[in-house]
């Protein structure tokens, strides 16, 4: 069962049952009023809108168990912190922008894996690696909140490193070493939000 805030039965203003289009505009409009609030407008702003409104209704639903009631917020799904869809958004779109600022995407002849020894890196390499073996346990139990989870333990972990490893440094070994961290990053958030039917938007 879906709940509202303190676990009300959602209903719109005029006291009717709520349909999913009343949600997803409605997410969608306050998606809007987000971005605006960030100095996002115009068409770009509208298409990231839909976007990141969509999917914070999509990445709520399949966030918790399948045989548990939903708490319904859609001022809490659409924040940019937290277990949210736009969260996990946000740091794909950060990856992008390292890579696109660093103007440079290492190949696999150019990574020295065995530089990556701070242990916000070697977390994070540790979840990466196990990405596979998510998406199987997701597939074999038909329990999709087996890759939101995931993916949220992904940003978290990408938001330490980024925090404590400055990535764009002078040594060329380490920069393209960390930044390939930071380009298999984004690829296993973005096709953990398209596998929930979600989509990561490149900018926002």
């Amino acid at each position: 069962m879906v709940l509202g805030p303190g676990g009300k039965k959602l209903s719109t203003r005029k006291g009717a049952s709520t349909t999913i289009k009343d949600v997803i505009d409605e997410a969608i409009e306050k998606a809007k009023q987000v971005l605006e609030a960030k100095g996002k407008t115009g068409e770009e702003a509208e298409k990231i809108a839909k976007a990141v409104g969509i999917g914070a209704v999509i990445f709520n639903d399949l966030k918790n168990n399948r045989i548990k009631d939903e708490i319904f917020d859609l001022d809490e799904m659409l924040k940019f912190e937290g277990e949210t869809g736009p969260y996990v958004q946000y740091t794909y779109v950060r990856t992008n922008s390292i890579i696109n600022k660093a103007g440079y995407e290492p190949t696999e002849a150019d990574v020295k894996a065995e530089l990556l020894t701070a242990q916000e890196e070697i977390e994070l390499i540790k979840l990466l690696a196990i990405a596979p073996n998510m998406l199987k346990q997701a597939a074999n139990e038909n329990e999709p909140s087996v890759i939101t989870r995931y993916i949220i333990d992904v940003a978290s972990a990408f938001s330490k490193y980024y925090n404590e490893c400055q990535i764009i440094v002078e040594d060329k070994a380490l920069r393209n070493a960390r930044l390939a961290l930071v380009k298999a990053t984004g690829y296993v958030l973005k096709n953990g939000l398209n596998t929930l039917g979600i989509t990561a938007p490149d900018k926002m």
